[in-house]
Parts: C-alpha cells; structure tokens; sequence
C-alpha cells in the first residue's frame, strides 16, 4: 500500500543568516555578484572621477578669468588714479599711489611708466623681491598685446601683469608740460600702469578644492560599493532562490518551489521553474506508479514462468520415462528375436541355404531397429540433456572420423581434403564429432559411380567476428531444389532417383541440426543435382575458443 507523502509547511527559500552571510561573502570573491560589483563600481568610478576632473577645470578657468578680470580692474583703476601726478610729473605722489595699491591682498608689484618706457615710479610686496617690472616687456608692448602676462618669480610663484595706458584728462587742450599731439579723439596717452597679481593665494584656494573634490570622489565611491553589494544582491536574490531550490531538488526534494512574485523576466523564469518541478513531480509519481504496476506484472509474469518451468520439466521427465519404457518395449522383443535367431543359426549347420539366407536378413533387420530406435531417443535427448563440455580441435576431430571411413573413402577412391586451419571448440565432443561424422557419411553415400569428374569431399570453417561458419562440400550427385528444406526432418529424405537406393534411415541430418541448434547455430544445404552439395552450419562465437592450424589431410 502507497503511504501519503509527509505533511511539511512550506520551505523557506532563505538559509540561515550566518550560512546567507558565508555564502554571500563567498559568491562575492569568486561569483558573479563579485564581477557585477566590481563592473558597476568601476563605472561609476570613472563617472565620479570624470566629474571631478570637469568641476576642476571649470573651477580653474573660473578662477583665472577672476584674477584676469581683478588684474584689470586694478590696473585701470590706477591708470585713473595717475593721470594728474603723471601730468605734474609727481614722482613721490606716483609712488604714493602705487604704494597704496598694496593693501590689495594679491598685488605683489605696481609700477608708472612715462610715455616713454621710463619708470617713474613702482612698488612691490618684499624688500628682497625681484623686481617684477624688469621681467615684463615694455609697457607699450603689453598694451599692444591686449592680454595679461603671465610670468613666474620664485618669491611669488606665477602671477600676472597688467599694463593699462594712462589717458590725458582734458582732450581739447594741450598738454602744457609736453606739448604732445592730440590723439585723433582729442586724448593722448600721459604713459602707463602695470600692475602684477599673485596666483599663489588662488593656487592654493584651487588645491583645496581639489582635495575636497578628490575626497568627496573617494568618500562616493566608497559609500557606494555596499550599496552597490546590496542591490546587486536583491536584484540577483531570486535567481539565488531557483539555485537554492535546484539543489533541494537534486537531493531528491521535489516539494520545493521558488516564491517570487514578479512580472519581470525573472518572475516568469521563477514560474516556469515552479512549472517545470510540478511536471517532473507528477512525472515521477507516474513513473513510480508504472514501476509498481510493472513489478507487480513482473512477480506475476514471473510465477506463471515459473509455473510452466515446473510443468513443463514434469513434461520432459514423463517424455524421457515415456521414451525409456517405449525403447525398453521395443527392444525388448528385438532383443528376444535375435538371440533365437542366431540360436537358430548356430543349432542349424545342416539349414537349408535359403533358410539360412532369411535368418540372416531377420538378424540384420533387428540390428537395424535397434539402431533406429537408439537414434531416435538420442534426438529426443539432444536438447534436454547436456553432456560434458570440452576444449575440442575440430581439425583433430575430422581426423579421426576421416580415420572411421579410411576404408569407404579408399575402396570408392574418395579424397577427404581440409582447407585451411579449423577452430578449437568448446563443447560436447560426442555430439559435434556425429555432426562431421553424419555430414561426412552422407557425402559418402551420395558421391555416385566413379566417373572421369574428381571425387573428393571438403572440409573447411570461415570465422566470423560473432559466428564460425563450417562447410562439408562434396561432388556427388547433388540434391534436388525442393528437397533442400526437407532433408532435416525425420524420416525424409531426397527424391533425386539416383539417391533411390542408397541406404538410410532418415535420421541423421535431423540429429545434426538438433545438435547445431543448441550451440545457436542453424544448418542448410546449397546444391544442383549433378553438381555436388554443401552442407554449411554455425556455431556461435561464444564457443569458439582458437582457430588452429590445420594441413591438408
């Protein structure tokens, strides 16, 4: 009787929080959460560290674009401040100016230039400075380039100049000092103002920024990798509950399922996994129900066979008594008749001759039944009753029946030739020699008159990779074409009207195939009457031990 499956809640599809933990940490080293954490933190790596690298740069180009802008105010800013002194040609009000230009946090150097190029006056932020002015170009060179100069002193780092032309303040009247020619807007120039602008403080303000940027960067991405390592992990936990549940199922629990409620394509994977376990389910207890039913055939089946078997053994021993009580009755009175015949014969010297002739053929008659009635329980025997089974050379076998026909063989000229090496045989040396022996008998009495054709009987064997096949061919008389399928029946025998009178019982070729039979063999014979006939059986390969050499007998 089936027994009911046992009743178990359903399975939590989580393991415990210290195998998750081990087998998390695990995955993370060598699976593939640890690859997608490390793609996605490398991304956004390179995302954080491009950004940083923008915000720079445009941090940079914001705070030069200041400085440029700061430089430039200042220096118009002292080119208007200068006009007056450069007029009145003040050199201690000039210096003033530009010694006031640096309470400026950044301005490291002023300088009021002449017309000319002459410096009239200048000031710088350390006593033991450079002199920054002699660095730069003429004034009227910075003026026709339009841009600020960048330059670099070792006290101060890089930093920029600044020159910015110092206009006349009354355009329609003379210069009274100079007397120089108007320009064509009625101003002309009185001379010119550097000023220079430190980007050491800016430098400085900027590598802070970049520090800050570089730790926020870092501090990002640091934040974000167990952040990442906790998406990735929801995001991949479903597809660790179908392994989780493929394993359970691999150990022979088919009641696990994946609880995944989803309408993504992991939702659908997770139930057509579900799907799939209650298919091989239902298939398993299908096929666990058909072993059953198959089994309970099987013992039936089996008791019937076995049943038969014991019937059927009955039947052979009754056949075999049955066979035994026919050939002792028939024997029996045989016996009886041939011991009064040769009594007869020997108390009858004087007996007429024809009397003597008839007891003579009474006696042979017998010897002929009895013979007949000892092949035919030998047949019946054949399949039941096993002999001994023997290491046979089937060329030293054909030998010695060559040796039991050497007289019919000489006395009807008759060759026995064998071609080529025969195979050594395991099996029941009595039964495999009265098949040569049958065959090779047959060839004898159905050769015919001596004519001018050779008269020899071959004895040959082809191995096969599962079988050995042998032949016994002779150039007899042959056999007629419908008799090819009665010649193994008992009591049949040819209807070629040459074969009329040759003697025989009818029983030997039936004895050769039961005996051919038992070693999976089968038996069949190839001839044209006139020709010869060969008579070819098999043997199966389990029986065949070696071929051996064999010469030409």
């Amino acid at each position: 009787m089936e027994s009911a499956p046992p009743q178990t809640t359903r399975p939590s599809i989580f393991p415990p929080a210290p195998a998750l933990r081990a087998s998390w940490f695990l995955g993370m080293r060598r699976g593939l959460e640890s690859k997608l954490l490390l793609s996605f933190t490398g991304i956004f790596a390179m995302a954080v560290a491009m950004s940083c690298f923008l915000i720079l740069q445009q941090q940079r180009a914001t705070v030069a674009a200041m400085m440029e802008n700061q430089a430039v105010s200042l220096s118009r800013g002292l080119a208007a401040a200068v006009p007056g002194a450069l007029e009145r040609n003040d050199s201690m009000e000039l210096s003033g100016v530009a010694q006031g230009l640096m309470t400026q946090r950044d301005v490291i150097g002023a300088g009021v230039f002449a017309a000319s190029g002459r410096l009239l006056a200048s000031s710088k932020r350390a006593g033991n400075a450079p002199d920054l002015l002699a660095m730069l170009p003429g004034p009227a060179q910075q003026v026709d380039a339009f841009d600020p100069i960048n330059c670099f002193a070792p006290a101060f780092g890089t930093f920029l100049a600044v020159t910015s032309p110092v206009l006349s303040l009354a355009p329609n009247e003379e210069h009274p000092a100079t007397g120089d020619a108007r320009s064509p807007q009625g101003f002309h120039i009185l001379g010119y103002v550097t000023v220079c602008i430190s980007e050491a403080a800016a430098d400085a303000e900027l590598e802070a920024v970049r520090l800050k940027v570089v730790l926020v960067g870092t501090l990002t991405v640091l934040a974000c990798f167990p952040v990442s390592a906790m998406l990735i992990h929801k995001l991949l936990d479903p597809i660790r509950r179908l392994v989780g549940a493929t394993q359970r199922i691999t150990a022979g629990d088919l009641a696990a399922q994946v609880a995944v409620d989803r309408q993504d394509l992991i939702g659908l994977l997770a139930r057509s996994f579900n799907q799939m376990v209650l298919r091989v389910r239902q298939q398993q207890e299908d096929l666990a129900r058909a072993n059953r039913e198959l089994e309970s055939k099987v013992l039936q089946r089996t008791a019937q066979l076995e049943t038969a078997n014991k019937r059927l053994s009955s039947e052979i021993a009754e056949k075999e008594d049955f066979l035994r009580a026919i050939s002792h009755d028939l024997n029996a009175p045989l016996r009886n008749i041939s011991g009064m015949t040769d009594l007869l014969m020997r108390r009858s010297a004087a007996m007429d001759a024809d009397v003597m002739h008839r007891l003579e053929r009474i006696q042979k008659n017998v010897e002929v039944e009895t013979n007949l009635i000892a092949e035919l329980l030998e047949l019946s025997r054949i399949k039941t009753q096993r002999l001994e089974m023997e290491a046979v050379d089937t060329r030293l076998l054909v030998e010695e029946v060559a040796g039991t026909f050497e007289a019919d063989l000489r006395m009807r000229e008759i060759s026995l030739i064998v071609d080529g090496p025969l195979p050594s045989l395991r099996c029941e040396r009595a039964r495999i020699r009265r098949v040569f022996q049958n065959l090779i008998d047959n060839a004898i009495k159905y050769m015919g008159e001596p004519t001018s054709a050779p008269r020899e009987i071959h004895v040959g064997c082809q191995l096969r990779a599962d079988e050995a096949e042998f032949y016994v061919r002779d150039t007899g008389i042959g056999i007629e074409a419908r008799d090819h399928n009665l010649l193994f029946r008992v009591f049949r025998r040819g209807t070629n009207p040459r074969s009329l009178g040759i003697p025989g019982k009818g029983i030997g070729l039936a004895n050769v195939k039961s005996i051919v039979e038992t070693y999976s063999g089968s038996i069949w014979a190839e001839s044209t009457p006139g020709a010869g006939s060969t008579f070819r059986f098999t043997i199966n390969g389990e029986y065949v031990i070696h071929a051996g050499a064999a010469q030409a007998a």
